[in-house]
């Protein structure tokens, strides 16, 4: 193996494995009005893995979950109400900087611009939702732990719809120096094999 496609080979491997052993963590922040659960999908059809759950709606519950490299998520809530005003309220981060939420940043609120959803299931259509006011409205009040900014959502009729499924896109974008590293190697690797064809 020649110099230059020795070189190259290990750009590769390197910027791989740079990406590989990458991980984020996602942090949320959670109040629903009753109860909910939250997935971490890899298809906006498939409500996911399950990282959190709560039925305590006078309480914000705080979970995390692990992001792999390389990877698109969907965060998914499933929101119920038991009975009267009905509403989903959070707020979430993302460590590092390979990974974005909708709105192009590493933290995310609830709102009606960056979250969509749907009162039958994660396997149907999304459409758009009922803003009910930002954290501290009545009748909720003020809930710790999350942003005054972030706003109660709900699908439809949130005195009657009993049943909301939210979501919203994770987007993995990998650092500009690793990117550049992996498309030099795999330069330096295609002209190398070129070189080795001629002769």
């Amino acid at each position: 193996m020649n110099k230059f496609l020795r070189s190259a080979s290990f750009a590769v491997v390197a910027a791989l494995s740079a990406t590989a052993s990458y991980a984020a963590v996602l942090t949320s922040n959670i109040s629903v009005d009753n109860g909910f659960n939250a997935y971490i999908s890899t298809s906006n059809l498939t409500a996911g893995t399950q990282f959190s759950s709560g039925n305590n709606w006078d309480t914000t519950i705080t979970s995390t979950a692990n992001l792999s490299a390389g990877t698109d998520y969907y965060l998914h809530v499933y929101g119920y109400d038991q009975g009267g005003v009905a509403g989903f309220l959070g707020s979430f981060s993302l460590t590092g900087t390979d990974f974005k939420f909708s709105n192009g940043l590493t933290s995310l609120n609830t709102n009606t611009q960056n979250w969509t959803g749907n009162a039958s299931g994660f396997s149907s259509p999304y459409g758009s939702l009922t803003a009910e006011g930002a954290n501290g409205v009545g009748p909720w009040g003020v809930r710790p732990n999350i942003s005054g900014s972030a706003q109660w959502i709900w699908v439809g009729d949130v005195n009657a719809n009993d049943n909301s499924y939210f979501t919203t896109k994770i987007s993995y974008v990998p650092e500009p120096a690793t990117t550049a590293l992996l498309g030099l190697g795999l330069l330096g690797f295609a002209a190398s094999r070129r070189k080795a064809a001629k002769k």
